[in-house]
């Protein structure tokens, strides 16, 4: 029930969740609703603001849950967290240039 209410959530928020493996033969990544909800706490714990986007994919034997933040200082960053020891590994600030 709490899973499909944080689904239903998120989607009326309009936040994007985009799931991938890596690789030639990409792999189906699955997260139970809990791993999500305590990648997205982390995430946002290390860099407040608001979701955008939420992606997870199979890197290098582990599965990351990297989550596009608007912070509070209106600039976009992307969070990665590991989902097994829910840390974060990565704080990087998205760069507009990358869509030119």
């Amino acid at each position: 029930m709490f899973g499909c209410l944080v689904a239903a959530t998120l989607a009326a928020t309009g936040v994007a969740i985009k799931v991938q493996g890596q690789g030639a033969k990409e792999a189906k990544v699955s997260l139970a609703a809990e791993q999500v909800i305590a990648a997205v706490t982390t995430a946002v714990a290390a860099k407040p603001g608001n979701v955008l986007e939420l992606e997870a994919e199979k890197e290098k034997g582990r599965i990351l849950c990297e989550v596009e933040i608007l912070a509070q200082d209106g600039k976009t960053y992307e969070v990665s967290v590991d989902v097994a020891t829910n840390t974060v590994v990565n704080v990087e600030a998205d760069d507009d240039d990358d869509d030119k």
